[in-house]
């Protein structure tokens, strides 16, 4: 037990020494982490490094996070899960088998990896059905934005297969690894209006004019955003408090300037 805390406490120790200066960490927080605040971007690097990944992974994007549920979702990119695979033995795969519903639309995808063990070459094969993983256009200010899915939704629902048989193939290595393409289309969706909200309330904060203004918005913030604008509610109290002491010490000049007039 002691061990395991020492290994947490020295992962700790290294994220934070990487992540000491702020320039790094907010290059991170818009590309590797984009859409976390800090305190996720951190907890999402000791939970990886935990897992076995080096810092060295997340600036190369071998292994980000995605926002979901006011928490994250730690990624694995496809490329980075074909090099464990090939160091596991991996050693090819065949070409993506598609099948069409009577509209011409994808309904499944079909991949097979190879992968050798001693002198035998195995087959693991996975079968997806498009519908489970496609994620339906949003609409963003009246504007519906279509993804990858919509315009290479042969390539994206390969990689989801592929995935799935490197999984089956190398189920130490690769147990806890997820590609993007794998979140549910509902999760997508679901994390896409709550972006909107936090967004939304962002706005309406920052247009506070006094603490009290401030306490209502708040009083009005649903719960499972609250955590992704907690940093920004202390910021601007901090801001109203300072301005109210301010506000004071002035008042107090004036009272001291009119009372040494008075004396004269």
């Amino acid at each position: 037990m002691s061990n395991q805390k020492s290994i947490v406490a020295t992962i700790h120790e290294e994220v934070n020494r990487q992540l000491a200066n702020e320039e790094v960490l907010n290059s991170l927080i818009a590309t590797t982490f984009n859409g976390l605040t800090p305190y996720l971007t951190k907890q999402a690097i000791v939970e990886g490094m935990m897992r076995g990944f080096k810092f060295e992974n997340f600036l190369k994007k071998d292994v980000y996070a995605i926002p979901f549920k006011n928490k994250y979702s730690l990624i694995t990119s496809i490329d980075y899960s074909r090099k464990i695979g090939m160091r596991s033995g991996i050693v090819g795969k065949k070409a993506p088998i598609y099948t069409y519903k009577a509209d011409g639309s994808i309904d499944t995808c079909e991949v097979t990896v190879l992968k050798k063990i001693g002198e035998y070459v195995g087959e693991f094969t996975s079968l997806i059905y498009f519908d489970e993983y496609y994620k339906k256009p949003i609409k963003k200010n009246g504007v519906l934005i279509k993804s990858l899915w919509d315009t290479k939704p042969r390539t994206m629902i390969a990689k989801v297969a592929e995935m799935h048989a490197l999984r089956m193939a190398c189920p130490e290595e690769l147990a806890q690894a997820y590609i993007e393409e794998e979140i549910g289309k509902e999760e997508i969706e679901e994390r896409a209006i709550i972006i909107d909200i936090v967004e939304q309330t962002k706005q309406e904060m920052e247009a506070a004019q006094s603490e009290e203004d401030l306490k209502k918005i708040w009083g009005n913030c649903p719960n499972d955003i609250k955590a992704e604008l907690e940093s920004l509610k202390e910021e601007l109290k901090n801001k109203f408090k300072k301005k109210q002491i301010e506000e004071v010490q002035i008042e107090e000049v004036k009272e001291n300037n009119k009372s040494n007039t008075k004396k004269q």
